[in-house]
């Protein structure tokens, strides 16, 4: 219940950023952090997807994670359940939209995070990072650059 609550809280703090990316510190809360820009990650004639990066620190705990986000298009909005890299289940969690935008306007729907352990930040600094998200409107696939994940650290 209490990484819920911790992962909710993240959400919260995120309406409060700016495109460029940049600190993160919410004294009422405790959560302490650096965010990145927003980049797209999807462009689809129907949909784009944007991504930013996460690395947050609740005390003890820290989150780092790919955040996603729809830009909407007055159309539909995209629902995703899970996320795959290749034959593997990622971490990947819902977020509610009515949680609030990103990154300091409305035209995005936050719609799930895919959280980072340390192997997968290291691929994604060499590589970029590529996923699968999968919901009931099908498979959509989505690529982070390289560069979007160089401020993320390995865990202490």
């Amino acid at each position: 219940m209490r990484g819920m609550v911790r992962l909710l809280l993240l959400c919260l703090a995120l309406t409060a950023c700016v495109p460029a990316g940049g600190e993160l510190a919410a004294p009422a809360t405790g959560l302490t952090g650096s965010y990145s820009r927003q980049v797209v990650i999807s462009d689809h004639p129907h949909h784009v997807l944007y991504g930013h990066v996460v690395d947050v620190t609740d005390g003890d705990v820290r989150v780092r994670a790919l955040i996603v986000s729809h830009r909407r298009d007055g159309v539909h909005r995209l629902r995703f359940y899970e996320a795959w890299s290749g034959a593997r289940a990622l971490p990947y969690r819902r977020m509610n939209r009515r949680l609030g935008c990103t990154h300091g306007h409305c035209r995005n729907d936050a719609v799930g995070m895919i959280l980072l352990g340390d192997g997968m930040i290291a691929r994604a600094t060499q590589q970029g990072f590529c996923a699968s998200l999968v919901g009931p409107t099908g498979r959509i696939e989505i690529h982070a650059p390289p560069n979007l994940f160089t401020g993320l650290s390995q865990a202490p």
